[in-house]
């Protein structure tokens, strides 16, 4: 039977910075892919010389995100080094937004050996590199929390989602009453010179609520226990 590792990774505050805010700093709610990728690759100690890239060794990565706590977010003024030339400041004091006790849960898919690695890692709380939620100030704790069966469901059913949901698989989107969603576009792939390759369009409920929709294709969502999810 398939199985999936699950992991939950938390942290005090939490800031995956959208790329297009400037003079205040905005976060999305949960780490991109592009972000859960190098914080795996921080904890097995894998960096990005041109012979080994730590990017090639996630082609067949897959990973679900459950946002475990409803969405809290506070606002700081941080200084910065301002290096542009004959600034009339040596800093520049830069507003900036950060999830207030961020937890998520991590559903991976990935080859056994790296994943296998990874546990053992996890387990005996050992990290080459420190880990951390979208800034090297918000140190990610990382927990292994098992592995699990999945059971692929049926195309045309009807479920209410547990993970955030790319915009994939002809997924119908069915709004229930009284919940609140989001809609945004994230980071998805870079490339190995971590210039950016792709987005990938999510809808979310940042009060955990769920989303409701109907399945499209085959293997698109699959159950774990008690939770329906996707693949980023």
């Amino acid at each position: 039977m398939e199985k999936i590792s699950v992991f939950e990774v938390s942290s005090r505050f939490g800031v995956f910075r959208k790329p297009y805010t400037t003079t205040s700093s905005l976060t999305y709610d949960f780490p991109p892919r592009t972000a859960i990728i190098g914080m795996i690759a921080a904890v097995l100690g894998w960096g990005n010389d041109d012979q080994n890239h730590y990017i090639s060794f996630f082609k067949e990565f897959k990973v679900a995100v459950k946002i475990l706590k409803p969405i809290q977010k506070k606002s700081t003024t941080f200084k910065n080094l301002n290096t542009k030339p004959n600034a009339p400041s040596p800093n520049i004091l830069t507003l900036t937004e950060m999830i207030y006790n961020p937890s998520y849960m991590l559903y991976i898919s990935w080859q056994e050996s790296e994943l296998s690695n990874l546990k053992n890692k996890v387990i005996n709380k050992e990290s080459f590199y420190t880990p951390y939620l979208g800034t090297a100030s918000n140190i990610a704790k990382i927990e292994y929390i098992g592995d699990f069966p999945i059971e692929w469901v049926s195309p045309q059913t009807e479920v209410i989602i547990s993970s955030v949901v790319p915009k994939v698989g002809n997924l119908i989107f069915k709004p229930m009453d009284d919940q609140k969603y989001i809609f945004d576009t994230l980071p998805y792939e870079i490339d190995e010179k971590r210039n950016f390759v792709s987005n990938r369009d999510y809808i979310y409920n940042p009060d955990l609520g769920g989303i409701k929709v109907v399945s499209g294709d085959e293997k698109t969502v699959f159950r774990v226990n008690d939770d329906f999810l996707i693949f980023m």
